[in-house]
């Protein structure tokens, strides 16, 4: 057996059976094809099998900027991933030489002229522990909600004011219901196109309709959008992916003329409470865009419990990396990109305004709303 192989999409067999979809709904075949297929992005699985450990590391391959034919590469991994330990030897305990998952994928890296790699890090994944311990950094603190809990218990776990919000939608006849047809996935796509109009979103935010009806259709057992409906109409709705354990809230969107009856705590809520039936083992509800702003207070209504969000910043050509951070100060009048953005080279001139304003509090998840790797 080949110690080390880096797979594409279209080895599909070998992708499930190294990393399979309920280990990681983030890092599976079938996602990942989905993100390649409508967003453009070229997907690979980075698999070590030595000594009866298998790892699988999943990872977006991305051309570097620059004149000529593409010759150089930066790599990040999808949202909440890293390396996976998805199989171990009988009485194995712990994980294998850090070394070895270090050495032989740098050397990976090396070979293709991979500049950089950054890694967006799953809470609770033992293999992060592969990683170089002085290369990942606590970005941020992110919410989640611990299903195992029994429902009253979820219940109280929310504010009173969420509480409150969640009743008080009950009251005004909002009805929260799974999408079951086409035409309800179209519709949560109208509401989040108008989402991202009314915040002024740059176009990488802006989903086209192939690709939330291609994650409901493909991924049946994966994904789900919740709908909340008032007087008939959809007028707010969230999309949902999960694995054997963990439950991903991914993207929401709200008709802002119903946002009195409050109808994205209606559906949260229902989310919550019906993925902690299906005996799910928690919630990730993410973090915010600047620290202590509204769209955190409006996810940590739903729970307190708080978690460290890691990220992974890895430089593997570091001549070519001073270079390339050199090239762009000098394209933008001798400015510093900004600190701790990784890789440095593809920062923005200025930071990139959140798509929203007030209302935005009551339409997270923010972070999840850009699918383009950092």
């Amino acid at each position: 057996m080949t110690p080390c192989r880096v797979l594409t999409t279209k080895d599909a067999e070998a992708w499930r059976a190294a990393l399979p979809t309920d280990t990681s709904i983030m890092g599976s075949l079938d996602f990942l094809r989905i993100q390649e297929r409508q967003l453009g992005l070229s997907a690979r699985l980075f698999v070590s099998e030595e000594e009866g450990f298998r790892v699988a590391y999943p990872f977006f391959l991305r051309p570097v900027p620059g004149p000529g034919a593409v010759s150089e590469w930066d790599i990040s991994t999808p949202e909440y991933t890293g390396p996976f330990l998805t199989l171990s030897p009988p009485g194995a305990t712990g994980l294998p030489p850090q070394e070895r998952l270090l050495g032989d994928f740098g050397a990976y890296c090396q070979s293709q002229g991979i500049i950089a790699e950054f890694g967006h890090l799953h809470p609770w994944n033992e293999g992060v522990g592969l990683l170089d311990p002085s290369l990942v950094e606590v970005n941020r603190e992110i919410v989640y909600v611990d299903l195992s809990m029994k429902e009253e218990d979820l219940w109280r776990l929310a504010t009173p004011n969420c509480r409150r919000q969640v009743r008080q939608a009950r009251r005004a006849g909002v009805i929260v219901r799974r999408a079951e047809t086409r035409g309800d996935v179209l519709a949560f796509h109208h509401l989040h196109r108008r989402t991202m109009e009314r915040r002024s979103a740059q176009e990488h935010y802006f989903l086209p309709p192939e690709y939330l009806l291609e994650v409901f259709e493909t991924l049946p057992r994966n994904a789900f959008f919740l709908l909340a409906e008032h007087q008939g109409e959809v007028v707010a709705g969230g999309l949902y992916f999960q694995d054997a354990t963990d439950v991903y809230w991914y993207l929401s969107a709200m008709d802002m003329d119903h946002s009195s009856v409050r109808p994205v705590n209606a559906y949260h809520y229902e989310s919550i409470r019906q993925t902690a039936l299906a005996g799910k083992k928690r919630m990730i509800l993410g973090g915010f865009h600047r620290e202590g702003d509204g769209i955190f207070r409006f996810k940590a209504g739903f729970s307190p419990l708080r978690v460290p969000f890691r990220t992974y910043k890895r430089i593997h050509d570091s001549d070519r990396y001073a270079s390339l951070t050199a090239e762009w100060s000098r394209l933008n009048g001798g400015l510093l990109p900004a600190s701790g953005f990784f890789p440095a080279y593809r920062a923005a001139r200025s930071p990139e305004p959140p798509p929203g304003g007030v209302e935005a509090a009551q339409e997270a998840p923010r972070e999840a709303l850009s699918l383009r790797p950092r």
